[in-house]
């Protein structure tokens, strides 16, 4: 119903007003979510996502438990002043994506780097029955 309402309404404005409603259409869309690919061995899990044209300042990674979640921003390669749009794949605007993680990983030891329009995540694995001491001082101290 919305494209046929905007259609309706495009066929008597101008090619201006046109692309004016396309690029705010498009904005307000749902965010996208960059193709990933998630790899495992005995040591290390790794994570790479397909994040071309994304500049790293806009983007942020967050690491909640056994999820990993990436969110940012790829601006749009369409240049500014155009006439007519043939043919449109490219995603941009706002994306996320959730990445559940297949095992316990040591997230304070990660490595990651970005080449050639892939983010790459190195996550080292711990083992499930690890047991993580806590040392304990004879003195009480207060940590705030």
């Amino acid at each position: 119903m919305l494209i046929f309402t905007m259609v309706d309404k495009w066929k008597r404005v101008g090619v201006r007003t046109r692309m004016k409603e396309i690029r705010s259409y498009l904005a307000i869309s749902a965010s996208w979510g960059p193709a990933a690919d998630v790899y495992e061995d005995d040591k290390e899990i790794r994570i790479v996502v397909d994040i071309a044209g994304v500049d790293l300042d806009q983007m942020e990674i967050r690491a909640d438990g056994e999820v990993i979640q990436i969110a940012g921003t790829r601006k749009s390669p369409a240049p500014s002043r155009l006439l007519r749009i043939h043919q449109m794949e490219i995603e941009h605007g706002a994306f996320n994506t959730r990445i559940r993680l297949p095992g316990w990983v040591v997230f304070e030891e990660k490595e990651y780097y970005y080449m050639n329009g892939f983010l790459t995540i190195v996550l080292p694995k711990r083992a499930r029955d690890e047991v993580v001491h806590i040392p304990i001082q004879s003195e009480r101290k207060v940590v705030r």
